[in-house]
């Protein structure tokens, strides 16, 4: 009887999958990582003993295979993905792909899979370094092995964002996600060789409640801003007849009630759910309010079989930059409603004027890039652009000018700027201000920007009509003859 032996990938896997994974383990660059990875690192741990105490021998040897795998698998291997969908709509094979029965949530989670795969063969390669590192001695060895597989999610989430966002035109808006890697890598080799390796690593075996609900939800956010952005890539390659927008939104909906609930009902710590509405809105909102407004009858439909509901959520759900905007607003309403809540439920002082300045400026550094994204974006496909390039815009308008008023010491002139929310933020820590009246006015501030933005969402929603109406059309029945 002959033996059979695997001599390529299974059917079953994605033929996008399978694409990309040849692609990807021919190339140069991942080669190339691969050995240098391997080098490096053999190289390190066997100089370690030697180099370092005896005492910290195995701390130093588990930082270098900690620090070589973080800089593999959260710099380069996400880097990997800032081209993945933008290659495709230059190259304009998106509609190729599309006619072999691929839809782009195939194709974007094809891509993603396909790098997150080769940084888990970088990861299984590690383990016999591991070994190696066990007879340095001092190994806690549970903390080590959940912090190895923290930094592969984190990865994974990386890459998603990277693949997400390189669905994006504007080169300079994709290269955005690097910044937040950087400081990402600053991080990790100040906690392993500061003197903080021990302690670290004792937090990530998880042998009290506050560090294993410190594991957990820094697993639930990557996964929520890693499943965002995925979402977002989909969007940006899917026909418009495909409508992505209304299960994220519904999820990020759900979401936010879930975290008010929690605040109104339960005593928690008044710092946690103005921080998880951030976390839940940042990526819910942003997406909301640079969808293209393209709508089509079958997007629709599914609305009208539900009747009065359907309609009435079809206000809030369907796709489309107007909808996003009456949505953002009412996820703004549950949001404040819910840190009222935590609020009277809380000591008095925990949460005041300066939390909820912050938390308003912070709003308002949204909504006014919608704003002007709404005003100035001739080209549906650039809202996204648009809007990034406008929020870069109030970030430098928001630094610059501190600076320059820390500079001269006359933090007065920051009131000329108080049309652009965040600037709030660096006011609140001048003594002279009054902080009462500094909240009131980025209240007011937002409330304008906010009913400036629900107009023009409106005026634009009125353009849906005809859609609309062709749609009822289609599921009246027949007339009789």
């Amino acid at each position: 009887m002959p033996i059979t032996h695997l001599t390529d990938f299974s059917d079953r896997l994605s033929p996008m999958l399978v694409k990309e994974l040849r692609q990807g383990m021919r190339a140069r660059s991942f080669t190339l990582l691969f050995l240098v990875f391997q080098i490096l690192l053999g190289t390190i741990l066997l100089t370690a003993s030697a180099v370092s105490s005896s005492d910290s021998a195995g701390s130093f040897a588990s930082g270098v295979i900690f620090t070589m795998f973080a800089i593999a698998a959260l710099f380069i291997q996400p880097m990997r993905g800032i081209t993945a969908l933008s290659t495709e709509i230059t190259g304009n094979t998106i509609e190729m792909m599309v006619l072999t029965r691929l839809n782009a949530s195939r194709i974007v989670f094809g891509k993603w899979i396909a790098i997150v795969s080769q940084t888990g063969l970088i990861l299984i390669t590690i383990i016999p370094y591991l070994i190696l590192r066990y007879f340095f001695g001092g190994m806690i060895l549970l903390g080590e092995l959940v912090f190895l597989a923290l930094i592969f999610l984190s990865s994974m989430s990386l890459t998603a964002i990277m693949v997400g966002f390189s669905g994006t035109n504007a080169k300079l808006i994709r290269s955005i996600p690097i910044l937040g890697v950087v400081v990402l890598i600053n991080v990790i080799p100040s906690l392993l060789f500061r003197g903080g390796f021990n302690t670290f690593m004792t937090a990530c075996t998880m042998s009290d409640w506050d560090s294993l609900l410190g594991v957990v939800a820094y697993i639930c956010f990557i996964a929520y801003l890693g499943w965002c952005a995925l979402s977002h890539g989909i969007s940006s390659i899917a026909p418009a007849a495909e409508n992505h927008s209304t299960l994220r939104r519904l999820i990020a909906l759900g979401l936010v009630c879930i975290t008010a609930a929690i605040g109104f009902f339960y005593k928690v710590d008044a710092h946690i759910p103005p921080i998880m509405f951030a976390i839940i809105l940042l990526p819910a909102t942003l997406t909301a309010l640079t969808e293209p407004s393209f709508l089509l009858p079958p997007v629709y439909k599914p609305f009208l079989k539900r009747g009065l509901i359907g309609r009435i959520a079809s206000v809030f759900l369907l796709p489309g930059w107007p909808t996003g905007v009456i949505y953002t607003t009412l996820l703004i309403v549950i949001s404040v409603m819910g840190i009222a809540g935590t609020s009277t439920r809380t000591p008095a002082g925990v949460i005041n004027d300066e939390y909820w300045t912050v938390s308003l400026a912070l709003t308002g550094g949204i909504l006014l890039p919608a704003l002007l994204s709404a005003y100035f974006s001739k080209q549906e496909t650039r809202r996204f652009t648009n809007f990034m390039i406008f929020l870069l815009a109030s970030v430098v308008l928001t630094i610059i000018p501190t600076m320059f008023t820390d500079m001269y010491h006359h933090p007065s002139y920051l009131w000329l700027l108080i049309w652009n929310p965040p600037i709030c933020m660096p006011m609140l820590s001048n003594g002279d201000i009054d902080k009462s009246h500094l909240l009131t006015t980025v209240m007011t501030v937002d409330l304008i920007i906010l009913f400036l933005l629900l107009v023009t969402a409106i005026r634009a929603f009125r353009g849906y009509r005809e859609i609309m109406l062709q749609a009822e059309q289609e599921l009246a029945p027949p007339a009789a003859s």
